[in-house]
């Protein structure tokens, strides 16, 4: 069956940074070879390499501390990067892809390379929601998180990371959206990724092999290196230690992986700091603290973890669609979360997803020829997206991060009545989008759909409306992962403090997704990337007396 051709990456690649910096000198070291067990000592200790963890550590190098970054996945950059599904999920994501929550009702789509998700996302940025900040302040006593506070931080990353509107073409994908939504008379606008440079090569998950998108990964940690940081792969944090009060870490020791980046080779590192960075992820992060028995005297640790819930709706195009070319998302609508009251039945985003062949053969529960039908019209395929902002209502709670019996994490999220109504909302929505734009046929991601798809936007309505709307029938991913380690300026109702602290552990602070206090119901690396730089410059003076620690922009 003919399966779409991959666009050729471009002969002429930019310079690696990390070739360059390796034969510079650059501190890295791949925790897989080491023979003996060690102990080390830096200013900063930072758990993590993506959007916080990332950010964090270009400003504090840059300020002249000892940094140190740990990080669990392995060291892949644009001389590794192919575009190769069957390569890039095992090596850069967690649980090969395969990460879900514990009932198996959502799957997580989650880095785990030095990057983090800003190495495989889809680039999309957004300022976080001005009534999403007033909530936080109202509820969470999160006073300075007003808008006219954070928008210089958010001014400054967009500076440091080239986030600014997509001008370049809209593929037929997004266009989907667009022509839909514009002949429903609805609202649509324009994403602002963080990339320069960009060839719409359409792989931006799989890693950018021109270095077109401005991820962690080409921008904040090649500063950091240059700087003097250390730079720990394949090592995974497994757990802090402490002081007899348990009001201050006195380590964290570390196990080593085998090349595989899957199993403890038996070597242990133990990092010693003045101060501890954890921007591990709202799943990750917290099951770190849970391992190491940290206080938790609220019992807020790991609750309120929230993700987006995201529902698909395909349709079948009697023209090429292409999906797995272009920009992968360029065009968003916020209808559904405009109109209806932050505080009501949760409203969702409207977006589109990026179609590649494993994704697609893997997903579906087609067999025999009708699989082989589907794979043979691959190219005529668009996909929309929905997710669910949530976590504003009493009885919107999330879920809660728990530890399996190795250790590792796993995320119990029972989904509510209210959140499964969104859902159900958001595919009716989305069939219309699609019948609209012109679909010949649409899919809902259900198990209990037709197979065969609806050829009609009644019909669509109908079986929407008739589908239960069950974990596991319907079927829902999430690539945002938020909370667990909640801000509050009340102990009681959060894990940290407006500035990141902890509130019973003095030398810690947590710089990730997992200090929302809510879902936001937009892309969230842009939220942490601002909360990141307001957080690192005040513990930059508050923790070291340095002044003037900030995001600069680079030369052009």
């Amino acid at each position: 069956m003919p399966i779409p051709q991959v666009i050729p990456i471009p002969t002429k690649k930019p310079t690696d940074p990390w070739v360059v910096g390796k034969r510079a000198g650059w501190k890295i070291i791949d925790a897989s070879t080491l023979t003996a067990d060690r102990s080390v000592t830096f200013d900063v200790a930072i758990i993590g390499t993506g959007a916080g963890g990332g950010l964090t550590a270009e400003m504090l190098a840059a300020s002249g501390l000892k940094v140190v970054l740990i990080e669990e996945g392995p060291l892949k950059s644009s001389s590794d990067f192919n575009m190769k599904e069957s390569e890039a999920y095992p090596a850069m994501y967690q649980e090969n892809l395969a990460r879900r929550t514990i009932d198996g009702g959502v799957g997580i789509l989650q880095g785990r390379t030095v990057g983090g998700g800003t190495t495989v996302n889809w680039a999309t940025s957004f300022r976080t929601a001005p009534q999403v900040l007033e909530h936080w302040q109202r509820v969470y006593g999160l006073t300075e998180y007003t808008k006219a506070k954070m928008d210089p931080w958010f001014a400054a990353v967009e500076k440091r990371l080239g986030i600014k509107p997509w001008t370049g073409a809209i593929n037929a994908n997004n266009g989907i959206l667009s022509t839909g939504l514009s002949r429903l008379g609805l609202s649509w606008g324009i994403i602002s990724p963080n990339v320069k440079g960009c060839a719409a090569l359409g792989y931006c998950g799989l890693g950018c092999p021109i270095n077109a998108k401005q991820s962690m990964l080409v921008t904040s940690l090649p500063v950091a290196m240059a700087r003097g940081a250390t730079l720990y792969t394949r090592l995974r944090a497994q757990n802090y230690t402490f002081n007899t009060a348990k009001t201050a870490i006195t380590g964290i020791v570390c196990d080593a992986l085998d090349p595989s980046g899957l199993r403890p080779s038996g070597r242990k590192v133990t990092i010693k700091a003045r101060h501890y960075v954890q921007a591990t992820s709202a799943i990750n992060g917290p099951a770190l603290l849970m391992r190491s028995g940290a206080p938790d005297p609220h019992g807020t640790l790991g609750k309120r973890t929230f993700l987006h819930p995201s529902a698909s709706v395909g349709g079948f195009y009697n023209n090429d669609i292409a999906a797995h070319s272009g920009l992968p998302q360029s065009v968003y609508s916020d209808h559904y979360l405009d109109n209806v009251p932050l505080t009501g039945t949760p409203g969702y985003k409207l977006e589109v997803a990026p179609l590649h062949p494993v994704l697609v053969a893997g997903g579906p529960t087609y067999f025999g020829e009708q699989h082989a039908s589907l794979m043979k019209n691959f190219n005529k395929y668009g996909v929309t997206i929905s997710f669910v902002r949530d976590g504003f209502m009493s009885e919107s709670v999330g879920g809660s991060v728990v530890l399996r019996a190795d250790g590792s994490p796993g995320l119990d999220y029972p989904l509510s009545a209210t959140v499964l109504e969104s859902i159900r909302q958001s595919i009716k929505s989305q069939g219309a989008v699609h019948f609209a734009a012109g679909a010949q046929r649409v899919f809902i991601g259900h198990i209990d759909a037709a197979t065969q798809g609806y050829t009609d936007n009644a019909s669509f309505q109908a079986a929407a409306d008739a589908l239960p709307m069950v974990s596991g029938r319907v079927r829902l991913n999430s690539a945002h992962q938020m909370g667990g380690c909640g801000m509050s300026a009340d102990p009681t109702k959060g894990v940290v403090n407006g500035n990141g602290r902890h509130h019973q552990i003095t030398n810690l602070s947590v710089h990730d997704a997992s200090v929302f206090p809510t879902s936001l119901g937009l892309n969230p690396q842009e939220t942490i990337w601002g909360i990141t730089a307001r957080n690192t410059a005040k513990l930059a003076l508050d923790i070291y007396g340095i002044r003037n620690c900030t995001v600069t922009a680079p030369a052009d």
